[in-house]
């Protein structure tokens, strides 16, 4: 019978550097009234000069392990899910092996943008499952987006900020654990959410610096006309497959693309708020961190009990989208009472 994986442990971690919608009406044309108005953000955190989505990545991926009383030399597996890596190549997730010591782990990088860490989720469940050697994964979801907006676009520069969020799995209870997966891309719309140059097809040149090719792109409508859709049908379909209605999710965890959005496609479902959690009026977009930042939150804020059925659902570029269900088996953060996990220190103004 093949091996029950679930998580049993989250970290989070957010930059000390907090710009406000105040702070970014002094750089371009907006107000905090049209952005909160629009996509429900208030502020997002940015990083220092000398952070790097790896070092999030890290420090996220320590406090999971701590908080689980597991060691990095003990992860078999890590999956980093980013799509704003620290080059390149080599993988950012081999950055954040070196910095935690996790030196028995097969390193994977995934870059399904908003939906990496849905995907790297589902990904270390089945590997898990099929491969005994597999005994403790660690996946990792970081972004330094503030590094990749054209800060003079305020149909983007407004939404995203940075962040890193981590899970440890392990073998838990049949029946618990990560129970179904539904994923999903259309290539098709390739230019929908895009950084189009950097790349092996355009090349970095002065022309690409000079037109921010090299810059976030994104069509804010297709968005979401696509994601008014994508996101009830992947719930569904993920729900459905694990044997469960609706009526039976306790908790749906979604990317944290946009507040207005989020409510819309819960009214689609015929789900209430009072079964989400939102962090994007505090964090904004952080990508494929925002899924494992909102789950930490929620379970440093008691949300979430043994038993509990959990969703998870991403969208993003590619376009790529998909859900995760899953029977929470508990962790050892659970509890009423926790503060978020944020950087030591009091908040600074960008």
């Amino acid at each position: 019978m093949a091996t029950a994986a679930g998580i049993i442990a989250t970290g989070s971690y957010l930059p000390e550097g907090v710009m406000t919608n105040h702070d970014l009406a002094r750089m371009v044309e907006t107000t905090d009234a049209w952005i909160q108005s629009r996509v429900g953000i208030r502020e997002r955190r940015i990083v220092a000069k000398d952070e790097a989505t790896s070092d999030l990545g890290a420090r996220a991926a320590r406090r999971a392990l701590d908080t689980a009383g597991i060691s990095a030399g003990e992860v078999d597996l890590l999956i980093l899910a980013t799509s704003s890596p620290d080059s390149i190549q080599p993988p950012t997730g081999c950055h954040v092996q070196r910095e935690i010591g996790a030196w028995q782990a097969a390193v994977v990088d995934v870059n399904a943008v908003c939906t990496g860490f849905v995907y790297g989720l589902s990904m270390a469940a089945d590997m898990m499952r099929g491969n005994p050697g597999y005994r403790t994964a660690l996946v990792v979801g970081a972004e330094t987006y503030s590094r990749i907006l054209n800060w003079e676009d305020r149909t983007t520069c407004v939404i995203f900020g940075d962040g890193a969020g981590a899970a440890v799995l392990r073998p838990v209870d049949e029946g618990y654990g990560v129970l179904s997966s539904y994923l999903r891309a259309d290539g098709r719309k390739h230019k929908t959410i895009c950084v189009p140059g950097g790349g092996s097809r355009m090349p970095a040149s002065n022309e690409v610096l000079i037109k921010r090719l090299d810059k976030f792109h994104m069509n804010g409508r297709e968005v979401w006309d696509f994601v008014i859709e994508a996101f009830p049908q992947a719930v569904r379909e993920a729900v459905r497959a694990a044997g469960f209605t609706l009526n039976d999710v306790d908790l749906l965890i979604s990317h944290q693309a946009n507040g207005l959005l989020i409510r819309a496609c819960m009214e689609r479902l015929g789900l209430s708020m009072d079964k989400t959690y939102l962090t994007v009026e505090r964090y904004g977009n952080t990508s494929a961190a925002s899924v494992p930042i909102t789950l930490d939150e929620a379970t440093h804020a008691g949300r979430l009990r043994r038993g509990d059925v959990v969703v998870l659902v991403a969208f993003g570029g590619g376009l790529t989208w998909g859900a995760t269900v899953m029977r929470w088996a508990g962790t050892p953060a659970d509890g009423l009472g926790q503060e978020p996990a944020v950087a030591a220190g009091a908040a600074a103004t960008a």
